[in-house]
């Protein structure tokens, strides 16, 4: 880990100050205290001490879910995006912020951080062409059966070296990354003229970050290793040679669940969370249908389920919502 002091803004270069003093993993129960860095300007902020890609594999490794795969689950997920009105049921459940939805058949598509492959096989069914990168080993059992391009490894790598993408999609990946500014730099000459970089991540400027405040999810430390906000990131997006075509904000339901559930834990550093153990025994974090099946026992929880969807999307309309969703196009101007 690189340590210590306070280092300036990524995205605009001024200060940062320490804006929470003591913060650890309450999901997988990683050891060790962390602080979250702001900076006065911009409010962008970082985790401090800072984690090299060094330091990733073992971090990810050690304490990061290892989930059996359920291909039977994972099949009939990826099926659900061919069905009626599966546009409408993603809005409604906020899993519409995932940058691989807005992808048109014959396009040619790269997701950075693929995970279970689930978004590689709703593109094959919607007739997209698609390629994946993904840091985990244990993914490449899951290309091999489906048949799927995934590159295991990373985007530095230079996966793929032949291939130029419409649409380069980071679903919840920036955040993760150490350096994101290089991130996007070995972007830039992977896109097809016109071609976009979607990214999706949580939303520091958020109406849950400023109520929940230290017990919010989305700090995920230390796996987060910068917490962007609506400003901070356009600015990390123009001075990395990127225009800003559309941003806004997209709540899942399915966090404000899970958020109301480790709200009530007992906190204990270097201890995992049952909440976040048992929504890692399947491929994927179950869907909100299958959520609130477990806990709607009554139909007051039916209807507080419908009042939590319709709460999310108000917020969404306002650009308070928890996760952002970021399309960018290659800078007309070139510097």
């Amino acid at each position: 880990m690189s340590g210590g002091q306070h280092q300036q803004c990524i995205a605009c270069g001024s200060d940062m100050q320490t804006f929470i003093e003591r913060i650890s993993d309450d999901r997988y129960g990683c050891p060790g205290v962390y602080a979250i860095d702001r900076c006065v300007s911009c409010g962008h902020m970082s985790t401090m001490p800072r984690l090299t890609e060094e330091d990733l594999p073992a971090l990810y490794s050690n304490y990061y879910p290892r989930r059996e795969i359920d291909f039977d689950a994972l099949e009939r997920e990826a099926a659900l995006v061919e069905k009626p009105l599966a546009g409408f049921r993603r809005w409604i459940a906020g899993t519409d912020n995932q940058g691989h939805y807005l992808a048109k058949p014959g396009q040619k598509v790269l997701d950075i951080g693929c995970g279970s492959c689930l978004s590689l096989l709703e593109m094959r069914k919607l007739g997209v062409e698609c390629w994946g990168v993904e840091a985990d080993p244990n993914v490449r059992m899951i290309a091999e059966k489906y048949d799927l391009r995934v590159h295991i490894g990373n985007i530095y790598d230079v996966p793929f070296a032949e291939q130029k993408f419409d649409l380069i999609v980071l679903n919840q990946v920036i955040e993760h990354v150490p350096d994101p500014l290089a991130m996007l730099a070995a972007l830039k000459d992977r896109l097809n003229k016109d071609g976009r970089v979607i990214l999706a991540f949580p939303n520091t400027g958020s109406f849950h970050r400023k109520l929940w405040k230290q017990r919010w999810i989305n700090w995920h430390i230390p796996y987060h290793q910068n917490h962007f906000n609506r400003t901070s990131f356009a600015l990390l997006a123009r001075k990395s040679g990127y225009d800003v075509e559309r941003i806004r904000t997209i709540t899942p339901n399915l966090w404000s669940v899970l958020q109301l559930r480790t709200s009530q834990e007992q906190r204990h550093e270097g201890k995992a969370s049952s909440t976040w153990s048992e929504s890692s025994k399947s491929h994927k974090p179950p869907s909100f249908v299958q959520k609130l099946r477990n806990v709607a026992v009554s139909r007051g929880a039916r209807l507080a389920g419908v009042m939590m969807a319709l709460a999310n999307r108000a917020l969404d309309t306002m650009g308070q919502g928890d996760s952002l969703l970021v399309e960018l196009r290659l800078s007309a101007t070139k510097n």
